[in-house]
């Protein structure tokens, strides 16, 4: 078995539960930064989902939709936007498109914000791993 290299720790940004990441990849940066980065290949797809939904208003495509990316936000430990997720999820239940539409507008946009973040954490983690 090898040692892991930086046992130190890579500091998360803020926005990342380092905790509950560390947690679940038992502090395997390398893992982290794969995981990242299988992330990204699929983070465009699924917000072009939730945009088709939106523009469809079609609520409950949406909440599956919503659904859907909802795990990739806690792979990369981001707690408070998969829990974003839930509660958009469960305010569908009532079926009716114009009370969700903000909240579905704030959702995407923490949605995009969030893509830009894990980019930067992914190179952040490569630098770390390699260096």
């Amino acid at each position: 078995m090898q040692p892991t290299p930086h046992h130190t720790g890579f500091i998360f940004n803020k926005a990342i539960n380092s905790q509950y990441i560390n947690e679940l990849y038992e502090s395997d940066y390398v893992m982290i930064e794969e995981t990242f980065t299988d992330v990204l290949k699929e983070y465009d797809a699924f917000l072009q989902n939730i945009n088709s939904c939106y523009q469809a208003e079609d609520v409950a495509a949406l909440k599956s939709a919503v659904h859907k990316i909802k795990p990739l936000c806690g792979y990369v430990g981001l707690t408070s936007l998969q829990e974003q997720c839930q509660q958009f999820e469960n305010g569908c239940q009532n079926g009716e498109f114009r009370s969700l539409e903000n909240e579905c507008i704030d959702l995407m946009n923490s949605l995009i914000q969030a893509k830009t973040l894990i980019a930067e954490e992914k190179t952040k983690l490569s630098l770390f791993n390699n260096g």
